[in-house]
């Protein structure tokens, strides 16, 4: 038994692949160590474990020490993995819920078929299998709550967000600071981007993590540049032709790849890169590019930005859900909030959003009143219209245009009844029976769209901020005629 263990251990560590923890020692101190134990007997155990991430390490554990062994069975270690698979991760697809029960699941119920590790992988499989058939039904689960398909689209631009934000904490914790600085951008820019959901607020503590890990980085490259540029200048003295040549060649080319990559970036505009760790003055720039922007993000007002971003985000989620009654309702109190500068962009956005609603709406409203008989989305019978575009047709549409003539809206159902009238008089003995197929017929008649338009749905108020851009350009374009002036003066006089 010692041997096979022992030969399992080399060949895992020949083959390159990390040795499962098998084996576990329960110290009296209260330690835990896991791995694989090599050999045991009355003075201690001898045991392979991982003293880091990357690095493993052969330790004898005197027994005076060990206070439990305990020994696991293959299924036992592999079934640790398995366990992380649930709960399941968010907005999980089909096909990948697929993937997991076939490649990961269902192979390790077939290697060890009848063991209660079987079975509690079975119970796992059952529980993929049905958060499957809901995904497929058009459901889909977000930070463990599952959202119907209406839910969804209403919360669609919230959780684009929360993508970014994910997406943020991901590349920070690889270390890939400039990475997650730059999903940090992707929330602002451009303008206004999701400056206005929640999860914009969640995002600036991660944010102001990546930015001190950072600038730690930044420094340490900045104490080290003088020293790392002596060492390959004094290295470059101990080497003959060609292989001085041929080194002074890959640093040039190094540099070049660095430079050309760098100034491309910058043409693009992108806040975060990656300096050469022999060129200083790219150091420098990082580091006050970092201090700046960490400096600016501590000073924010977090309780008040996390209340203006919940107005924010019930707006969007208004608009998303179709609902403009409601949209415009959250527009007036998000329009109401004292904002700063660089977030007064945010109501603009929810304005164009509200101005492109309104348009769907009344175009759909407009179909509606044209087939008398089917929704704005077409092939519903009118007796099962939706109520939303119902209650849109009775507010901007017949209420108002009662109140334009004067007359009660009880007029809007005159051309129908003076159908049917008619077609009394011409035909009594079927008017019963013609009267449910010409009702629908008659509004077209009646009411042509040109003589008698639909007033539109209110529309949300102008920003004001859009008056604040034009007054500063005129204010700009009279500080440059000035100067224009004064230098043609000058050199008139000269």
């Amino acid at each position: 038994m010692k041997i096979s263990r022992f030969r399992t251990a080399v060949l895992a560590l020949l083959c390159g692949t990390p040795l499962l923890h098998a084996d576990i020692l329960m110290l009296k101190n209260g330690t835990k160590v896991e791995g694989t134990i090599l050999e045991q007997n009355d003075q201690g155990v001898k045991m392979r474990y991982r003293l880091t991430p990357k690095i493993m390490d052969e330790k004898i554990f005197p027994m005076a020490d060990i206070d439990k062994v305990v020994k696991q069975t293959p299924q036992e270690v592999e079934v640790i993995e398995l366990r992380k698979l649930l709960p399941t991760p968010n907005l999980l697809k089909a096909d990948a819920y697929e993937q997991i029960i076939q490649d990961r699941l269902r192979p390790f119920v077939n290697k060890y078929p009848g063991t209660p590790e079987a079975q509690e992988v079975e119970a796992m499989i059952a529980k993929f299998q049905e958060e499957k058939s809901m995904v497929s039904n058009g459901q889909l689960k977000h930070e463990g709550r599952w959202l119907s398909p209406k839910e969804y689209k209403a919360e669609q631009w919230n959780i684009e967000a929360y993508l970014i934000l994910a997406s943020l904490r991901e590349k920070t914790a690889k270390q890939d600071y400039v990475g997650a600085l730059r999903e940090f951008d992707r929330m602002m820019m451009p303008a206004p981007a999701y400056k206005g959901s929640t999860y914009f607020v969640q995002a600036i503590p991660e944010a102001i993590t990546a930015l001190e890990k950072w600038i730690t980085s930044l420094d340490k490259m900045s104490a080290e540049q003088a020293q790392l540029d002596q060492a390959r200048k004094e290295g470059l003295k101990k080497l003959q032709e060609p292989e001085l040549s041929k080194t002074k060649n890959a640093i040039s080319d190094e540099y070049n790849k660095w430079r050309a990559a760098y100034d491309a970036e910058r043409r693009q505009k992108l806040r975060w890169t990656a300096p050469y760790k022999y060129d200083l003055p790219s150091i420098q720039t990082a580091q006050k590019e970092a201090v700046q922007e960490l400096t600016r993000l501590q000073t924010l007002n977090m309780e008040e930005l996390r209340t203006n971003n919940e107005i924010f985000t019930a707006c969007y989620r208004k608009i998303g859900e179709g609902d403009y009654l409601g949209g415009a309702a959250a527009f007036e109190r998000a329009q109401a909030l004292n904002l700063q500068v660089e977030y007064r962009d945010i109501p603009m956005d929810l304005r164009a959003r509200l101005l492109k609603l309104h348009a769907q709406l009344s175009r759909a409203a407009a179909t509606g009143a044209a087939t008398s008989g089917s929704t704005a989305m077409g092939g519903v019978a009118a007796t099962g219209q939706d109520s939303r575009v119902a209650q849109i047709l009775a507010e901007a549409g017949a209420a108002p245009a009662a109140a334009a003539t004067g007359q009660p809206a009880a007029a809007a159902t005159a051309p129908a009844a003076t159908t049917t009238t008619t077609t009394t008089t011409t035909a009594p003995a079927a008017a019963v029976v013609q009267q449910p197929v010409q009702r629908p017929v008659a509004p077209v008649a009646q009411q042509p769209v040109p003589q008698a338009p639909v007033p539109p749905m209110p529309l949300p108020a102008p920003v004001p901020v859009v008056e604040e851009s034009n007054t500063s350009l005129y204010i700009m374009i009279g500080m440059g005629v000035v100067i224009v002036g004064l230098l043609l003066a000058f050199l008139k006089k000269k």
